[in-house]
């Protein structure tokens, strides 16, 4: 399916609009990512037979570069004005770690703007282990080094260019080198390491994208809209039943566990397609019964 890229009026932010016509549905990339996380979904899925799909590059990422400061509150009214521009009133919301994050929060700023809401892998900070279980507790390091970044973009100190990473074709890669001999570590080498991030996005981006991934959520239980939640079981960054367990706070849920890392759309592409592709077909989007939780097994890449 083709996607047509657009610019939200004169600004940095770019986005994908594909599909239509069919109510909105925006899909949102997680830390030192982009908006091609979605591209194999969008473009292997029905889902443009139904939907009006809109794939942002969020403010400070790849094509919406930016060095300037910015907080979640920043992306939630680029991803308002951008339903506005394109004239629609509500949209089903999803995104994927910190994008997830990013949803959950547009749909407690604006519940009448959302009709329902796809979490997969959101990072919550009571659930985080390992190296981000430990930068949450030291969350207040990364703000003076934040602070001399962005001085120092102020005065011209920046790379003048980064290359746009293509995540489809990356994860094409990645399950190459997955079978044929490396293992998990062709995902960890790929994806768990910030040097490589860092090579596509802009440190004070980064930095900020971090931040806000570190940053707690608000109550579960206010956000009414039907949610689909896709969770990784193999817990890279996150203990998952901790995970299950404080997302069941959501009063109107469907929790479904991944065999996987972290990377379900690199590890378990077809499902996630299958179970996003079902859920939506409800009306209103959640086919499954309220409160249901399953654990599905790995359905190849």
């Amino acid at each position: 399916m083709e996607q047509e890229i657009r610019r939200l009026g004169e600004g940095p932010v770019h986005y994908r609009r594909s599909g239509g016509p069919g109510p909105a549905l925006v899909l949102l990339h997680g830390l030192a990512s982009n908006g091609s996380r979605w591209n194999e979904l969008v473009r292997t899925s029905e889902l443009g037979k139904h939907w009006t799909v809109f794939v942002p590059d969020l403010r400070g990422q790849a094509l919406s570069l930016y060095r300037g400061r910015m907080r979640s509150e920043d992306w939630l009214t680029d991803l308002a004005s951008m339903l506005d521009q394109e004239g629609f009133d509500d949209c089903v919301i999803g995104g994927h770690c910190l994008g997830a994050n990013v949803a959950a929060r547009f749909t407690r700023r604006w519940p009448q703007r959302v009709r329902g809401l796809i979490l997969v892998e959101p990072m919550l900070v009571e659930a985080l282990t390992g190296t981000l279980g430990l930068l949450s507790r030291l969350r207040g390091l990364l703000r003076p080094l934040l602070a001399v970044t962005l001085a120092a973009n102020a005065i011209g100190l920046a790379r003048r260019s980064l290359p746009v990473l293509d995540l489809e074709d990356l994860d094409r890669e990645t399950r190459r080198k997955m079978v044929e001999d490396e293992g998990m570590q062709a995902l960890t080498r790929r994806y768990g390491s910030p040097l490589h991030d860092l090579r596509y996005v802009p440190v004070s981006s980064y930095l900020q994208g971090l931040l806000e991934t570190l940053r707690p959520m608000p109550p579960w239980r206010e956000i009414d809209a039907p949610t689909l939640v896709l969770l990784a079981s193999g817990g890279r960054f996150g203990d998952p039943g901790r995970l299950r367990r404080t997302l069941a706070a959501l009063p109107d849920h469907a929790i479904v566990m991944l065999e996987a890392e972290h990377w379900i759309h690199t590890e378990q592409p077809e499902a996630l397609q299958a179970h996003i592709e079902t859920w939506l077909a409800g009306d209103p989007p959640g086919a499954f019964p309220t409160g249901h939780e399953g654990l599905v097994g790995h359905a190849g890449s």
